[in-house]
């Protein structure tokens, strides 16, 4: 959406069905194009609760697009008209009512809100139907009833009534009601619901900078104020003032248990839990229960606070909550934990109803966070909230392994997006799942070459299979050369069976030329041939 001008309206093009062009200036101005190409200015208004457009003029041939918003901003501002306005040049127009705009008038053209029914009636101004033909005004559509002043603090009070207490949870609602008490009215309660602008909303966040979670949470309220002016109650067509509004960033609490530390709580527990009443570190019995819980499940402290035996599915395991932060749910628990229920369930006198972790009375269990602070001093971890045990809860779940949906499955998320604040806690799986599939891909992409069947070791002569070649090669050298020839004949087979090169045979077996020139001997008559065949 931008400003309309003579620019933009001559080169707004026909098309095969009538659309229309609203300008950011003049909210309520808009131009007509017709598939004909003809061009008509209008004034979008509220009359008797119904959307109606009155007519301006039509393009060049009647008015300009500034003469136009000038005519607007009078329908807009409750005046009127002249008789017959098209009867006049456009520039006379201009030039007689150019010193005329009244305070009412200029408010509309700077306003960026939406509109309402305007205060007067614009008498002599025609009305356009939906078709863009024209229409002679009727007494209904004609008289345009004054709109009364209406506050943002009288809204709050119908806003509470009808909406806070009636669809919120008992928590959100007093978090809303303070919330407009302590920042929205004292700041805007005074202003008509029409005139809070954006930057009157970007203000009032502003002023809570030091406190960026309370300047958030108040956007929000307000925020879900004017969708019900604007969608559920229709008072007006306007766009809500906080859109755009940039939040202020806030640094989420996220606190883990380590090993070490759940050690230390669970010594706590078990230790206190067998004191004296009264004495110090001690801990009462449903006390120990509820942290318990709260540790092997990741529910929250108000639905442990509020579990009932009837909510308990003994048969499936289940615990059947009707109202939780995110509506009804299921929860299946462990078999600890189905153990641990049983024994609350023996220790309470095996009722039927009432509540899993109550008082004394009979009551819901509220002095849980007072132990618990108790119990973190005692365990050296004073930073850990109870509500962290449910972080923790999580946190172990993913470094176990189990996926991000499931996790959200198990925590009662009802986005994906709340479940993927855990998510940097699995660097380690991410890091195993890892260096797995680049195992894989290397192991992919090397070729698959046979693998060459295994060497044995080298091996000397034997003294059996000497005894059987001596009678051969000692013809020839006599019995001072058998050492010699043995070692020589150990050496050639050394060469043979490595494939190496003469210059390598080990000293052990005697000069590498003597085996060498024995060799070529021995090669040359036939005699190597017939060692080969007795040594085997």
């Amino acid at each position: 959406m931008a400003t309309i001008t003579n620019a933009r309206v001559r080169a707004a093009r026909p098309r095969a069905k009538m659309y229309e062009m609203t300008c950011s200036g003049l909210s309520g101005f808009v131009v007509r194009v017709l598939p004909s190409g003809k061009k008509v200015f209008l004034v979008r208004m509220r009359v008797d609760g119904r959307d109606q457009r009155v007519r301006i003029g039509s393009f060049e041939d009647e008015v300009t697009v500034e003469e136009a918003r000038r005519r607007a901003a009078i329908v807009l501002g409750g005046g009127q008209l002249p008789e017959a306005p098209e009867a006049q040049p456009a520039g006379r127009i201009g030039r007689s009512r150019a010193s005329s705009e009244t305070p009412v008038e200029a408010r509309s053209r700077g306003s960026s809100g939406g509109f309402v029914a305007p205060p007067a009636a614009a008498r002599s101004a025609r009305l356009v139907s939906d078709s863009g033909d024209v229409e002679r005004p009727t007494r209904a559509r004609s008289t345009a009833r004054s709109a009364p002043r209406v506050t943002i603090k009288a809204l709050s009070e119908r806003f509470l009534e009808e909406y806070v207490e009636v669809y919120l949870k008992p928590r959100s609602a007093a978090n809303y009601s303070q919330c407009l008490r302590d920042h929205i009215l004292p700041v805007l309660g005074d202003h008509d619901f029409r005139e809070v602008t954006r930057a009157d909303v970007q203000r009032l966040h502003a002023g809570l900078q030091s406190r960026p979670a309370a300047a958030n949470y108040t956007l929000c309220v307000l925020g879900s104020l004017y969708s019900r002016i604007i969608k559920d109650w229709e008072l007006a067509e306007l766009r809500n003032p906080t859109t755009g509004v940039r939040r202020f960033r806030t640094r989420r609490v996220e606190r883990f248990l380590t090993p070490e530390e759940r050690r230390a709580v669970e010594e706590v527990l078990t230790r206190g839990v067998q004191l004296p009443v009264a004495s110090l570190g001690y801990v009462a019995p449903m006390s120990f229960f509820a942290i318990k819980l709260l540790a092997l499940t990741g529910l929250r402290r108000g639905e442990i606070q509020g579990l009932t035996w009837p909510m308990v599915d003994w048969q499936h395991a289940v615990l059947n909550l009707p109202d939780t932060k995110t509506g009804q749910r299921s929860v299946p628990v462990s078999s600890q934990v189905a153990g641990l229920l049983r024994e609350i369930h023996a220790f309470s006198g095996e009722p039927r109803d009432g509540y899993v972790i109550r008082s004394s009375r009979g009551l819901p269990l509220k002095s849980l966070s007072c132990t618990w602070e108790r119990i973190r001093a005692l365990a050296g971890i004073p930073d850990v909230r109870i509500h962290d045990l449910r972080h923790s809860f999580a946190s172990d779940a993913l470094m176990g392994g189990v996926p991000l949906a499931v996790i959200g499955k198990m925590l009662g998320h009802r986005q994906l997006s709340t479940t993927q604040r855990y998510a940097h806690l699995s660097d380690r799986v991410v890091r195993e799942a890892l260096d797995h599939t680049a195992s894989r891909i290397t192991e992919a992409a090397q070729p698959m070459m046979p693998v060459p069947p295994l060497k044995p070791p080298f091996r000397p002569l034997t003294n059996t299979q000497w005894a059987k070649v001596a009678p051969l090669v000692l013809a020839c050298a006599g019995p001072r050369g058998q050492p010699l020839l043995r070692g020589v004949i150990d050496g050639i087979r050394w060469r043979i069976h490595n494939h190496a090169a003469w210059q390598r045979i080990p000293a052990e077996f005697g000069r590498s030329t003597t085996c060498w020139r024995w060799f070529q001997r021995w090669e040359s008559d036939g005699t190597w041939a017939e060692i080969v065949e007795r040594v085997g």
